[in-house]
Formats: C-alpha cells, sequence, structure tokens
C-alpha cells in the first residue's frame, strides 16, 4: 500500500511537471451562423489552471442575453504510450445565450490569469439570421436556393429537434457539383450533404449517387460538422460523400439520385432557462427516407480545328523528354523518355505517337504514372518509355513527339513538341548484302532475312508436266479424298465435344470463382488468427489473383494491376471499387515480407472480403 501511495504521488507530481511546461492557450469556441430564436452556447478554454477562477473576465455579450452561465469544467487526461507519458489540461468556461436581433454580433475578448500572466481569446464575430424574414427573401429569389451560405462552428441543436413533427425541411440531403457545364473529359467536383436541424441521425440504408457516362473517383474526406443557410434556415451540415468525376462522352448526362434511410432521434425537454445545462429529456425515434434531386451535366463539344495529335486531353500541361543514344551498334537496344505533367485527365490520356525509320523495330511502350487526386483534380505526371532496337547501320532522324492537349483557361488547343533527334547506328560485324537492285540482307541466326523488300520476283519459265498430273481423278484419288473426308468429319466432331467440354468447364470456373475465393480467405484467416502474417499474405494474394484469373477467365501470368484495374472497369465494376482491389494486392506484396500486426491483418481481410462481395454484386447483374 505504502508503494502503490508513492507511485500515485509521483504520477501526480509527472503530471503536474508535464503540465507545467505546457504552452498556455485560451480560446474561444461558437458557432459562426446562427438563427435568431436559436441559443447560442459559447465557451472558454484554457490548457493550463489559472490562479484562480476571479480572475476569468468575460465579455458583456453585446447583442446577446445570457441565458445560463457561466459553467466550470475541468479535465485532465495521462497517458503511458510505449514508456513515454503524455497528459493535458483543460478548464472551460461555458456560456447559453440568445441573440437580440438579426445581423452580425461580435464577442469582445475575455481575459484570465495563469502564473501570473495575463492571457485573452480572440474577438469572435458570429451572424445572426432572422428566418422568417430571410425565408420571405428566398422565396421571392427562389434561383439562388441551391447556394447556401456556409460556416464552421459549434451550436446547440434547433427547435425542429425539441418537436415530434419531423418535416422535410428539417434534414434533408443536397448533391452538389462544382461545374454544371463543362468540356468531356473535364473534372468536377460532387459532393453529397446533409442538412439537419435534428441531429446527427442514425443511418441504416444508403443508395449513393449513380454516375453514368463519368469516370468516377471517390475522394476519402471526414464528416466534419458545419454550418450552413439554405433557404433562409440555419441548419448543421454534414460531408457524406466526395467525388471527382469526368465525363466520358458529351450531350445532357444525368447523375441519378442519393437515397438514405435513416432514424431520427427526437428529444422533447423542459425549456426553462435553469434547464440549460441540466434537463429531463424523453428520446423518440422517426423513420424518413431522404432523397436528393437529380442533376444534369451538360458536356459541351470541342471547339473545332483541333490538331491531329489531340486526342481528348484536357487541363494544362508540360512536357519534359530524355533522347536517346546518340551512338548506338546495330541489333542493340535503345530507348526514349517522355514525361507529361500538370492537372487535368491525366487518367486518360494517350501516349504521344513516336515515329521510327523502318529500319528500327519498335517495341510495346512503358507506362509509369505519378498521380494524386483530390477535390481541385487529378495532377502529378505520367512517363512514357519507347524501347526501340535499330537494325540496320546509318545515320537516322527521330521525328519530334507531338502532345496536344485543350487548355480551360483559354479555351484553346495547346501543342508540346520534343526536339528532332539523330541516331548513328554504327555496324555490328554481322553479315550483310546487296543483291542487284539494292535490297540489303542480315544473318540473323543462320537465316538470311531481306530488309529492303518483301515481294520476289515469280518465276515465268515453262513449267514441265510431272508424272504426278495422271494420278488426278484416277480411282484412287478419289478413294483418298472419300478417306481424307471421313477422316476430317471425325476429327471434327471429336474437337467440338473437347471443345464443350473445356467450354463447361471453364464457364464452372468463372461460376465458381467466389466460392473458391472465399475457401482461401477461410485459410488466410486461420493463419491469421494463428498470427503467422508471412502465410497470411501469401493466401490473401492467391486468393486475389485467383479469384480475378477464375472470374474472368484469364491466366495468373497474364494478369497485372493494369489489367485487373481495366477489365473490372469494363465489366462496370466502379473505378474506386476497382482500384482499392489493386490497393490490397499491394499492400499484401509489400506486407508479406515486413513486420505486421494483428491490426493490419484484419484490416486487409475486411476490406479483401468487402471488395469481393461488390464486385460479385456488380458482375452477376
Amino acid at each position: 500500500m505504502i508503494r502503490l501511495r508513492h507511485l500515485l504521488l509521483l504520477l501526480v507530481a509527472m503530471t503536474l511537471s508535464v503540465a507545467a511546461w505546457a504552452q498556455v492557450t485560451f480560446t474561444v469556441e461558437a458557432p459562426l451562423l446562427v438563427s435568431l430564436n436559436e441559443r447560442v452556447q459559447v465557451q472558454f478554454s484554457v490548457n493550463k489552471e489559472p490562479e484562480s477562477d476571479r480572475t476569468f473576465q468575460a465579455p458583456s455579450f453585446e447583442g446577446f442575453n445570457i441565458i445560463a452561465g457561466p459553467a466550470i469544467s475541468t479535465g485532465m487526461n495521462v497517458q503511458w504510450i510505449n514508456g513515454h507519458q503524455t497528459s493535458s489540461y483543460n478548464r472551460t468556461y461555458t456560456y447559453i445565450l440568445k441573440p437580440q436581433s438579426a445581423g452580425k454580433h461580435t464577442i469582445a475578448p475575455a481575459s484570465i490569469v495563469v502564473d501570473g500572466k495575463k492571457y485573452t481569446t480572440k474577438s469572435l464575430a458570429i451572424e445572426v439570421i432572422d428566418e422568417s424574414v430571410a425565408r420571405g427573401q428566398q422565396q421571392s429569389a427562389s434561383s439562388n436556393n441551391n447556394n447556401p451560405k456556409q460556416s464552421s462552428g459549434r451550436g446547440a441543436s434547433n427547435s425542429a429537434a425539441e418537436s415530434n413533427s419531423i418535416s422535410s425541411d428539417d434534414i434533408f440531403i443536397v448533391l452538389r457539383t462544382s461545374k454544371s457545364e463543362v468540356y468531356k473529359g473535364e473534372a468536377l467536383t460532387a459532393t453529397l450533404m446533409l442538412y439537419t436541424r435534428v441531429g446527427y441521425p442514425d443511418i441504416r440504408g444508403v443508395d449513393l449517387p449513380i454516375f453514368n457516362d463519368f469516370w468516377t473517383q471517390e475522394i476519402p474526406s471526414q464528416s466534419e460538422r458545419s454550418r450552413a443557410e439554405y433557404n433562409g434556415r440555419v441548419y448543421d451540415t454534414y460531408r457524406l460523400a466526395n467525388y471527382i468525376v469526368a465525363p466520358q462522352r458529351t450531350g445532357d448526362l444525368s447523375i441519378t439520385p442519393a437515397e438514405l434511410d435513416v432514424l431520427i432521434r427526437v428529444v422533447t425537454h423542459d425549456n426553462s432557462p435553469r434547464s440549460a445545462f441540466h434537463s429531463s429529456r424523453h428520446e423518440s425515434l422517426v423513420s424518413r427516407k431522404l432523397r436528393s434531386a437529380p442533376i444534369t451535366i451538360k458536356v459541351k463539344e470541342f471547339p473545332e480545328g483541333a490538331p491531329t495529335s489531340f486526342s481528348g486531353a484536357v487541363g494544362e500541361f508540360s512536357m519534359a523528354c530524355t533522347a536517346p543514344d546518340e551512338t548506338m551498334t546495330a541489333n542493340s537496344s535503345n530507348e526514349l523518355t517522355l514525361t507529361i505533367t500538370g492537372s487535368g485527365n491525366l487518367k486518360f490520356i494517350t501516349a504521344p505517337r513516336l515515329h521510327l525509320p523502318d529500319s528500327f523495330e519498335v517495341y510495346d511502350t512503358k507506362i509509369t504514372d505519378n498521380l494524386r487526386t483530390s477535390t481541385s483534380g487529378a495532377s502529378g505526371s505520367i512517363t512514357y518509355s519507347y524501347p526501340f532496337v535499330a537494325r540496320a547501320a546509318g545515320q537516322y532522324v527521330i521525328e519530334p513527339l507531338v502532345f496536344s492537349y485543350f487548355d480551360l483557361e483559354t479555351k484553346q488547343y495547346k501543342s508540346l513538341s520534343t526536339e528532332r533527334f539523330t541516331v548513328t547506328v554504327t555496324s555490328d560485324g554481322s553479315v550483310s548484302a546487296s543483291d542487284d537492285a539494292g535490297a540489303t540482307y542480315r544473318e540473323y541466326g543462320g537465316r538470311m532475312k531481306q530488309l529492303d523488300r518483301d515481294i520476289r520476283f515469280i518465276h515465268t519459265d515453262k513449267l514441265q508436266s510431272h508424272p504426278f498430273s495422271l494420278f488426278i481423278f484416277s480411282p484412287i484419288y478419289w478413294l483418298i479424298l472419300v478417306l481424307l473426308l471421313s477422316l476430317y468429319i471425325v476429327v471434327y466432331v471429336v474437337m467440338r465435344k473437347r471443345i464443350r467440354e473445356n467450354r463447361n468447364i471453364v464457364a464452372r470456373r468463372m461460376r465458381q470463382a467466389d466460392k473458391v475465393a472465399i475457401q482461401r480467405l477461410r485459410m488466410a484467416q486461420r493463419s491469421m488468427e494463428q498470427d503467422e502474417h508471412h502465410a497470411f499474405y501469401g493466401e490473401m494474394l492467391r486468393a486475389l489473383w485467383g479469384y480475378i484469373s477464375d472470374k474472368f477467365n484469364i491466366p495468373v501470368s497474364n494478369l497485372t494491376k493494369e489489367t485487373i484495374r481495366e477489365e473490372l472497369y469494363r465489366r462496370g465494376v466502379s473505378a474506386s471499387d476497382a482500384e482499392l482491389f489493386c490497393q490490397i494486392i499491394s499492400r499484401c506484396d509489400e506486407a508479406q515480407y515486413a513486420p505486421s500486426v494483428e491490426g493490419d491483418m484484419r484490416e486487409v481481410y475486411a476490406d479483401a472480403v468487402s471488395v469481393i462481395s461488390k464486385i460479385e454484386s456488380v458482375v452477376k447483374r
């Protein structure tokens, strides 16, 4: 007991010592937008114990009536993390106010004395709206209804939460887009917002908007609380979803509405002044179905006069090029690298075409992207590597690479071009020759290959009769013909049977792809429960790669992450789900031979089960 007491005293002493060294902050917090009939909660917080509560000097609160306060509360938090102690202290003075009139009112600074030093808060401007007047103005100017005025902060619940009657004006969802007219490929943001005067509801079902004919990517964001004026009323707002979308065709494109099934907790309590901080409450649940309005985006055609090198790139870009080696040996490889940097529809631009001399052999272009997606769109860079092999000696000119895009600022086409490159190819010592017409040949693996000509003259000498001509239309000839025809029919029937059997096997594999994946995921789950992270990530990779291979009948050896993205998007799976599937594979690859914790494995397992379920639901439809 004595040791325990000493330990507690030591803990308190360390806590106080840490708090003594903490930097003193004294802040004020209140909603920046309130209605005239709303109670406003204002909090003054200091992170270090003051000399006395009497040193706290509240402002005069001009423009407001004090309903209650100050209510004083103190909180302290001590944590030990990896042997290190962290602590925090907070003392709060809370007032409940009621506005006297509409307009902007400023709360003057408050002051407090800590360790003999005086600290003050900043002044705070609060806008008060008379909802009855504002709604009358909104009805006479309904064209402005879709432009709510927003503000961050905290506030008390509105009066709608204190009644059992909840109308469609008390809680609803709005889908807003940053633009209503765009060009094909131009990115815009779509935000799903919840407006409520009855507190944050319990969401039971969600049908997110469907962006047909749009490339779509969801941007992760926190559902932060803010306040906004909408149609003359003040609401608490929450961001439910945030997307960046880009139209893939022109015309009027529709975004289907979002739907929410919610349960609202309706509170009834005493509104007397003495109950500002302590009141008797009665809660009841009200079910509502919320639906946003449909939105139509007008996608415009590009102006006439597009250059031949334009392939639909929209945004603002720059281009850099790494030239190939100026001197190389015949039959050796070389490479030209092009990097396009900027912001716009980088995910959909096409690699500029490289024109090489006829004696050059070009290979598949390698593409490396480094892209970032935010509410302002996609930005970053894409690098194209063009590998090629020169087959004949000589001096060659590589024509410039040209990339064209449509600049949204100037509404004009712009073209970027590299310089013209000269490459000198020296002989590698292989055998070469020229015929009388100047055709050039080279020896490859003991075979002579003609480089400059691919058609040879037909011999015109008189054909000599052959004894074989006597065999034509003889009895033996017809017998052999019948036997060959019979053999062909037999082979055809056998091959058709095998094709049907193989087709049944492929179809069965595709139908049972999810079941096989579930069995592999169960093996991964057992490894996770036994804390064998090497085996877990190995099973997860086999389950993910195997599922795509079985589902779409693609050999595992032919699968890449880019192939998976394209195949899933072609099958109707959303871009966000396809990207999540590839991210899970990357996380398993990285974590298979790296330290891991159980929480990481559980998160990867849950994400994999979720995304496979989503793919199954889309592909089966």
